[in-house]
């Protein structure tokens, strides 16, 4: 029968990167006397390592089998959260923080995770008021840094950078030389177009992490806003010999080579492509889509704006497929493909159900289906039924299956006054795979 010091020695090899060893032990260590404060713990350290060592479908099975064995430990729903968020299955993942949140109402993380799927699934006033309670629970206690990054980064896309600003001061009175929220000040000054003073940040970051990849990246950012392009391209160069496997570095770089008034086009094309790949092989999980999305805009806007528009299209697809595309890359293909109008164009919020008999292989493993939520500008419904299918159809293979809801943004529909493209113009709400049993 397994003991309490065994289950330390497998938690200790989840922490050294020894996930295929730890599954191993506890597959050998499992028996059905296992006391159950002991066998709740395994489970979640089974979940944890299934969910190290790749094997997600049988994760979730596990953390479901734990959850009806355990249905209000609020650990068990933790593990069982995590994994459905890893796997994309946000509202899964929603009600299952939520059940662990109403057993554990004063746990801080538990919080920040359901601020965290309540973003995905794009409930941005919801997620910024659990960031928010935090605060509130920590009491004099120093903020949780993830809170930090991520209801900075909220109120940074928001584009509420003030505001930003405070989170980030609020923190670092508490801990001046935290090199990561440092670097994210200093990215918020630079919003704010205080470029001297943010370089100054970063150069201070850099004093107590010299080669941090982040630091010398948003100083290249800031000085090439500066219009000082020879020291950004340099400064950029050296975050790139630092970190050579960032696709966001090797995204703007390539960029940047690209529009030079005589481009190595070999050298662009080759760090814009290996972006593109680092971005499928490594940050293909539902959790990585807002950084992905920023890499993918990147890597379009290069090909777009120097005439490789066919390129483009094809970054857009793959985009698509993985949820990493933007308004502004759909604002882009539409002008084209759809020209604008000022009148007579509506906006409309579309559900789509997709459904496939057999897995596409862009999808996540055993899953069968998936619900997302696309905003559309027609001039009618039945137009944005057409435009929402074209795009649906561009990005999936014949065999999948669609159904549409659509209603009118806001009950009534928006007439827009300004020339709009029609066609889709973003994704209002990430895919919800749905799962085989």
């Amino acid at each position: 029968m397994p003991t309490l010091p065994q289950l330390d020695t497998i938690g200790a090899l989840l922490d050294a990167g020894a996930a295929d060893s730890a599954v191993r032990l506890l597959r050998s260590a499992w028996e059905p006397e296992i006391p159950p404060v002991e066998r709740a713990r395994m489970y979640c350290l089974w979940i944890r390592g299934l969910c190290d060592t790749g094997e997600h479908h049988s994760a979730v099975t596990l953390a479901q089998r734990a959850g009806a064995e355990f249905p209000g430990d609020p650990n068990i729903l933790t593990a069982l959260g995590n994994i459905l968020d890893l796997t994309g299955a946000y509202e899964g993942a929603k009600l299952a923080f939520e059940a662990a949140l109403a057993a554990d109402p004063s746990d801080p993380l538990l919080h920040y995770n359901l601020g965290a799927i309540l973003e995905r699934l794009g409930d941005d006033d919801a997620a910024e008021r659990h960031y928010r309670d935090i605060g509130q629970l920590d009491g004099d206690s120093a903020p949780m840094v993830e809170v930090t990054s991520a209801l900075g980064a909220l109120l940074r896309r928001q584009g509420r950078i003030d505001e930003a600003e405070q989170i980030y001061d609020e923190y670092l009175d508490a801990d001046p030389l935290h090199v990561d929220i440092l670097i994210e000040h200093g990215i918020c000054i630079s919003d704010l177009d205080r470029y001297e003073e943010a370089i100054a940040r970063f150069d201070f970051a850099l004093s107590l992490d010299p080669g941090n990849p982040a630091a010398l990246y948003n100083k290249a950012i800031t000085l090439y806003r500066l219009s000082r392009f020879e020291d950004a391209l340099l400064v950029l160069e050296d975050a790139l010999r630092a970190d050579p496997d960032n696709p966001l570095t090797l995204a703007v770089l390539g960029s940047w080579r690209m529009s030079q008034r005589e481009p190595d086009l070999d050298a662009a094309l080759s760090h814009i492509y290996r972006a593109l790949d680092l971005l499928e092989r490594r940050f293909a999980a539902p959790i990585h889509v807002g950084y992905a999305a920023i890499v993918a805009e990147e890597i379009f806007e290069a090909l777009w704006q120097n005439g490789r528009c066919h390129e483009a299209r094809d970054v857009a697809r793959v985009a698509a497929r993985h949820e990493w595309i933007t308004p502004h890359m759909l604002d882009c293909i539409n002008e084209v493909d759809h020209g604008a109008a000022a009148e007579g164009v509506l906006t409309y919020q579309v559900v789509a159900r997709a459904a496939a008999g057999e897995r596409p292989e862009h999808w996540p493993e055993n899953s069968d289906g998936y619900t997302t939520g696309l905003t559309v500008i027609a001039s009618d419904e039945d137009e944005a039924r057409a435009l929402t299918l074209e795009y649906l159809r561009a990005i999936e293979p014949p065999a999948v299956c669609f159904q549409l809801d659509i209603a009118p943004a806001d009950g009534e529909g928006y007439e827009h006054p300004a020339p709009r493209a029609r066609g889709v113009a973003r994704v209002s709400a990430h895919r919800s795979y749905n799962f085989r049993s």
